[in-house]
């Protein structure tokens, strides 16, 4: 499981987010990421897995 970072335009903060599972792109199914913090959809894509979002600790936002 790799974990990146993404950034909400809506409140400017940064969380990290995951994709699990088996992971084919272009996948049957629409997973948003959704902001931890403020709840908006920061991006979707179309996988055959799930995204999982997580707030950062104080010590990893910038």
């Amino acid at each position: 499981m790799k974990t990146k970072i993404a950034k909400c335009k809506k409140c400017g903060r940064q969380f990290k987010y995951s994709e699990t599972g088996n992971i084919w792109p272009g996948g049957k199914d629409r997973e948003d990421a959704d902001c931890p913090y403020c709840g908006e959809t920061v991006f979707s894509r179309m996988t055959s897995g799930f995204i999982n979002v997580y707030k950062l600790e104080d010590d990893e936002e910038e």
